[in-house]
Parts: C-alpha cells; sequence; structure tokens
C-alpha cells in the first residue's frame, strides 16, 4: 500500500469528522430538578430541548434564524478539506504533475487546518457566560460535535505531516 494511501484515509475521516462534527451540538446545557431531566443541544443548525423523567420525555427542536460567523467558517473549513482530498487523490493515482498535486494538498490540507483551528478557538470566544447556570444546578459545557470537529483539525494535520514524510521519502 502506498504511503499516500494512508493519507487519503486520514482526510476521509477527517472530512467525515468535520461533517458529523458540523451536524452535531456545539454546545450543551443539562440538569435535573425534582426528577424532571432537561438537555439543551446547541449546535451551528438547529437546537434541540429535550426534557422528561426516565418513563417519558418530550423533544423539541429549533431551526436556529440567524447564523453566526461559525457556521460561514466550518463551511469553508469542509469545503477546503474536499479540496485537500481531491489533491491528494491525484497524488495517489498520479494524475497531473505528481509534485505540484502533492505540495497543493499539503498546503490546501495546512491551511485547511488553520481554518479549523480559527473556527474553535472563535466559537470558543463567543460563547456566552454560563457560570451562573451552576448556582442552579445546570452543567453547561461544549459538545460532540464540536470535539469531531476540532479531532477532524487534529486529524487533517497529522495526516498532512505524514503526506510531507512520504513525500520526502520519494
Amino acid at each position: 500500500m502506498s504511503k499516500y494511501n494512508y493519507s487519503l484515509i486520514g482526510v476521509i475521516l477527517a472530512i467525515i469528522f468535520f461533517i458529523i462534527g458540523f451536524i452535531g451540538p456545539w454546545y450543551s446545557i443539562s440538569g435535573e430538578f425534582l426528577g424532571l431531566k432537561s438537555q439543551i443541544d446547541i449546535g451551528l443548525i438547529e437546537t434541540s430541548i429535550s426534557s422528561g423523567t426516565d418513563s417519558n420525555s418530550i423533544i423539541a427542536a429549533i431551526d436556529r434564524t440567524e447564523v453566526d460567523n461559525t457556521m460561514y467558517i466550518a463551511i469553508i473549513t469542509i469545503i477546503l478539506s474536499i479540496i485537500t482530498f481531491i489533491g491528494i487523490l491525484a497524488t495517489s493515482f498520479s494524475v497531473g504533475k505528481t509534485v505540484i498535486m502533492q505540495k497543493i494538498g499539503e498546503i490546501i490540507g495546512f491551511l485547511t487546518f488553520i481554518l479549523a483551528i480559527i473556527t474553535v478557538i472563535y466559537y470558543i470566544v463567543n460563547i456566552p457566560d454560563t457560570s451562573d447556570l451552576d448556582a442552579i444546578g445546570l452543567s453547561a459545557g461544549l459538545g460532540w460535535g464540536f470535539g469531531l470537529f476540532l479531532l477532524g483539525g487534529i486529524l487533517l494535520f497529522i495526516t498532512n505531516i505524514w503526506s510531507r514524510i512520504a513525500r520526502q521519502e520519494q
């Protein structure tokens, strides 16, 4: 198996993490009061609210009416990761000039990693202060969608380093 195939697998996984992370909740608030459990999952696309006891529950989904900048930056990150995938795919199948395709894949992959980190930092900086929620028994924190998006960025960075090592060994 070519060393670029490992890079290809890494980019595919990063894209999957980016897309699933984009759809998932980026922030969660949960709590329990008198046996009633409640959870609010705030995502880039929609916010879901669930509440109930162990035996019955109510779930509501609210579409977001206004879009914040995090969503736009995340979409650009996903598009750049797909372009990185195309560059590494072209390198794996020797389409075009291999050295140029390798460099395109690596440069855009690195830019995508930087953009993913900017997305994450921008989101963290703009999270509202939820320190008052602890006083009423609610806990708040970053959701699994946020974590997957960050993991996709880290995976893309590692894949980029692997791709560079594979290019230098040829």
